[in-house]
């Protein structure tokens, strides 16, 4: 897709993907790594700012990503394997 926001995740996969991941999730979750982000206070929470490049906007990326995209990744049936990751 020329797109990157507002584009279905089966669509994009399709185009560009990095270890089974959108490219951009890929790298803004290699840069957060890289960063130490997971020691930032309110990584996910916090406003990052735009006049250059930092963990809280690179977290703001990857939110913007997710918020767009046309159906969510949180559906039913994967319910059960997002719980088994996270607990």
């Amino acid at each position: 897709p020329t797109a990157v926001f507002g584009v279905s995740l089966e669509e994009y996969l399709d185009v560009v993907q990095i270890a089974g991941l959108p490219a951009i999730v890929f790298r803004c979750i290699q840069y957060l790594e890289a960063k130490k982000a997971e020691q930032e206070e309110g990584i996910y929470r916090l406003s990052g700012s735009s006049a250059y490049w930092d963990p809280h906007t690179i977290a703001g990326l990857l939110k913007t990503f997710l918020r767009e995209l046309p159906a969510s990744i949180l559906t039913r049936d994967l319910r059960l394997r997002f719980l088994s990751v996270i607990g």
